[in-house]
């Protein structure tokens, strides 16, 4: 009996030392568990949030354009990588306000073509790149937009697309329209026009790279932008006097050209001589002497002359015809 008692009792202190060592273990194991499991299981936060709201901008410009097509060369949007993107190169700072394409809506009844495509933008990599704000474009909006043109809803026109968030652009940078989802799990959306042989070459749209969508950009700044940009240029721009004198030798005509035939110049030995010489017989340049006075001087002189040799002969004659009467005479 008294074996029995004691293997009883060996049996009773194993299972309880068995027990207690599977509560230790269970007790060991729950501090392992993170209490915050359940916030981390939650999804992230998409870009394309209902809560973005349109940018405040004070200047909005037209940037990027790309407006050459063929008719009847349409293409559409797809939410699966590498058929969902078009991308451009901006050419000005600021925010990016909204992009339109030109196009139409696709057929309402079809298993292809759902009735809305939401995306965001991407710089530098459409896959990979910084995503920035949202944008989202139905079906319903493609018609009202058309109908506010005064077009038929089978007929194209721009389809504008606005986007939500502040979307930095920086010229010089590419950036990409990006398609991520298309509602009523259809893989297709819209109808848009492109043109071929690369018209647009700081771009390209997924389907080929020598093809464009037409479209345009629109780049706002807002009132931050614009204070900051209006302090850059008033601390880099040099001084007005300063300016203006670096481009004063710029600014002065060219020298003027000689008119009409250019003056004689006269060398002569003295100064005497030479000024008696350009005072009686050579006249100042650009001065015509007139010829009348000088054919009335010559003709004067030569009357002079005639009449001095008469007397001269007279006077001869005269003297001879004497001496001979007197000699008769005599």
């Amino acid at each position: 009996m008294k074996k029995i008692n004691s293997s009883i009792c060996l049996a009773l202190t194993l299972s309880i030392l068995f027990s207690c060592s599977d509560e230790s273990a269970e007790t060991e194991k729950q501090p392992t568990t993170p209490p915050s499991s359940p916030e981390l299981s939650k999804p992230p936060v998409v870009s394309n949030d209902p809560e973005l709201e349109f940018p405040l901008v004070y200047v909005e410009e037209l940037d990027q354009i790309q407006e050459f097509f063929k008719e009847q060369h349409e293409t559409s949007f797809s939410h699966l990588p590498n058929k969902n993107w078009m991308s451009y190169t901006a050419g000005k700072d600021g925010v990016l306000t909204k992009i339109l394409l030109f196009g139409r809506p696709n057929y309402m009844v079809s298993e292809h073509y759902g009735s809305a495509m939401s995306g965001f933008v991407r710089a530098g990599n459409p896959n990979t790149g910084a995503k920035y704000g949202s944008w989202e474009l139905s079906r319903d909006d493609i018609v009202n937009q058309l109908s506010g043109q005064g077009l038929e809803e089978r007929e194209s026109g721009w389809i504008t697309i606005r986007l939500r968030g502040e979307i930095p652009q920086e010229a010089g940078k590419t950036y990409f329209l990006v398609c991520d989802r298309i509602a009523d799990g259809r893989p297709w959306f819209g109808a848009f026009a492109f043109g071929d042989g690369n018209p647009y070459l700081p771009g390209r749209h997924w389907l080929h790279p020598g093809h464009d969508l037409v479209f345009r950009t629109y780049v706002g700044k807002t009132a931050e932008q614009i204070e900051r940009e209006q302090k850059t240029m008033n601390d880099e721009s040099p001084p007005v006097e300063d300016k203006a004198i670096a481009t004063s030798p710029i600014l002065q005509p060219p020298p003027p050209k000689p008119l009409g035939q250019p003056a004689i110049l006269v060398e002569s030995e003295s100064p005497d001589s030479s000024s008696e010489k350009t005072a009686t017989e050579n006249p100042p340049p650009f001065i015509q002497s007139n010829p009348e006075k000088t054919e009335n001087s010559e003709s004067i002189e030569i009357i002079d002359l005639s009449t001095e040799g008469n007397s001269t002969e007279e006077k001869k004659q005269k003297s001879l015809f004497d001496r001979l009467f007197k000699n008769k005479n005599e």
